[in-house]
C-alpha cells in the first residue's frame, strides 16, 4: 500500500510498454536469425529461367531488374523444383529446374524432354507448361541431347537440371546439357513455392533497400 501511495509500485511486465517493445524486438531478431540460418537470398541474373523468373542482364547484374528469391538450404530437391546450384569450376550460382534425379535416364529430342524414371526402359515425354514455344526452338542444336538408345543416366545423389528458356536464335540456358548432372553437394538450396509466389514483394523490398535509400 505504501509503494502504491508513493507511486513506486512496478507495473506488471505484460502492461509495461517498454517491456512489450523489447520482447517484440527480441522475437523479431530471433526469428530473423532462424530464417537467415535456413534461407539464403538469391538475385536472379540472366534470362535462362524466363518466363518463370526474370533475370537482370548479365552485364548489369548490379542493377535492379531481376527477381529476388529465397532458397531453402535444408530442403531436398524433387521433380520440377527450382534449385540454386554452383556452376562447375566456379563460385558462380545458377538457378535451374530439376528434370531428373539419381537413377533416372533422360534425353531430349527436338525440344521434347523424355525421362525414364529409375531407368526402367520406359520413357515418357514431359509436359512442361513453364516452357514457352518461342524459348524452345526444336532446331536449335542444344534442344536435341543424347538419344533414346544412348540416354544420360543420372548418377545416384545427383540431379539433371535445365533452364526454362531452353534455346532460340537469341540465347539458351547453360545447364546439364553443358555441365552434366549436379551433385546435391553443389546445391545451395531449393526455391520454395511461397518464395516464387511472393517474388514481386521480395524483389520490391530488396530493390528499395539496396537502391532506393
Amino acid at each position: 500500500m505504501e509503494e502504491r501511495l508513493l507511486g513506486r509500485e512496478s507495473r506488471p511486465l505484460n502492461k509495461d510498454p517498454l517491456a512489450i517493445a523489447a520482447a517484440v524486438i527480441l522475437v523479431l531478431v530471433f526469428g530473423w536469425l532462424l530464417f537467415s540460418f535456413r534461407f539464403t537470398g538469391i538475385y536472379v541474373v540472366g534470362s535462362s529461367m524466363e518466363p518463370s523468373l526474370t533475370g537482370a542482364p548479365d552485364n548489369n547484374s548490379g542493377l535492379p531488374g531481376g527477381d529476388y528469391l529465397y532458397a531453402d538450404r535444408m530442403d531436398m530437391p524433387d521433380y520440377s523444383d527450382i534449385v540454386v546450384v554452383v556452376k562447375p569450376d566456379s563460385n558462380e550460382y545458377i538457378i535451374k529446374r530439376v528434370i531428373a534425379l539419381g537413377g533416372d535416364a533422360v534425353y531430349i529430342d527436338h525440344g521434347t524432354v523424355f525421362v525414364s524414371y529409375g531407368n526402367d526402359g520406359e520413357f515418357c515425354a514431359l509436359k512442361e507448361d513453364y516452357v514457352l514455344k518461342e524459348n524452345n526452338d526444336p532446331f536449335n542444336k542444344m534442344n536435341t541431347y543424347r538419344s533414346k538408345s544412348d540416354p544420360f543416366v543420372v548418377p545416384d545423389g545427383e540431379m539433371f537440371v535445365l533452364g526454362d528458356n531452353r534455346g532460340n536464335e537469341h540465347a539458351y540456358s547453360l545447364d546439364s546439357r553443358t555441365y552434366g548432372s549436379f551433385s546435391y553437394d553443389s546445391m545451395i538450396g531449393v526455391v520454395p513455392q511461397w518464395s516464387i509466389s511472393c517474388k514481386s514483394f521480395f524483389t520490391a523490398f530488396y530493390t528499395f533497400f539496396r537502391f532506393g535509400i
